[in-house]
């Protein structure tokens, strides 16, 4: 059995990968208390509090009413938040918005101007009038 057992042993670590947490690090948890099994997530995030051993973390999850629980970093996975970004769309012309904007800093430059990109595309040529008036609503 031992030998067996170490075999099996040598054969899963091949490819596992150890996996850590730091503490204070957001993680994600896979719920798999769902009624149907195939049917799990991942709920988060939730903060690791500390580590009880190579396997087993505290995490805090917001959402919980008890708070903190164990789980095995089998059922964590690490979280990361993905960046804010904000597009701005406006069909007033340039010239007009720098004189309303004095000192109004605008933290993405992705302003658009659709009138030109409607000239520049030469949509007359392609569409019918009723096709480029659905296309502005």
């Amino acid at each position: 059995m031992t030998e067996v057992q170490a075999k099996r042993k040598t054969w899963y670590t091949k490819n596992a990968a150890l996996r850590r947490f730091r503490i204070g690090g957001q993680v994600l948890v896979l719920a798999t208390c769902q009624p149907n099994k195939m049917a799990v997530r991942w709920t988060g995030p939730g903060v690791i509090e500390s580590q009880l051993s190579d396997t087993n973390y505290i995490v805090k999850m917001a959402n919980k009413r008890d708070g903190t629980l164990i789980y095995h970093v089998n059922l964590l996975k690490p979280y990361h938040q993905r960046p804010e970004q904000i597009n701005l769309v406006i069909s007033e012309s340039r010239e007009k918005l720098e004189d309303e904007s004095e000192g109004l800093e605008i933290p993405y430059p992705n302003v658009y101007d659709f009138e030109g990109i409607i000239r520049d595309s030469a949509l007359e040529d392609r569409l019918s009038s009723l096709e480029i008036d659905a296309l502005s609503k």
